[in-house]
């Protein structure tokens, strides 16, 4: 019910014309997150609930460029497990950023803008 609501918040101001610029999300997960990756118990599938159902909603804003989980090795603390590009707002992106379940579970999300390069596209 909070996330839904705070969807529905996110896309009310999203709504209102801005420029766009890209920005990467990228998602540090927790010891505990990452471990749930190969779960195959009710945990593991809930784990990749989650992350389905906050992609559909990312992709539900037409503002996803691309994205991917990624390889995980070792580690002992927040790993940087995946990320999401976005043409946005930095506003938006920090909001679309805190939705993620990385975010509610201990872990982190880092909204980076990108930095333009001379003679190449974003």
């Amino acid at each position: 019910m909070i996330r839904t609501t705070l969807f529905a918040a996110a896309l009310t101001a999203m709504s209102v014309p801005a420029l766009a610029d890209p920005f990467t999300l990228f998602i540090h997960e927790s010891p505990a997150d990452i471990a749930l990756r190969s779960d195959m118990t009710e945990a593991g599938a809930a784990y990749w609930a989650l992350w389905a159902a906050y992609s559909a909603m990312l992709g539900e804003t037409g503002m996803v460029r691309g994205g991917a989980p990624l390889v995980v090795s070792g580690g002992d603390g927040n790993t940087i497990s995946g990320y999401f590009i976005l043409e946005t707002t930095q506003a938006e992106a920090e909001a679309l950023a805190a939705l993620a379940p990385a975010a509610t579970r201990g872990g982190r999300v880092a909204v980076v803008p990108h930095y333009p390069m001379p003679g190449m596209s974003n």
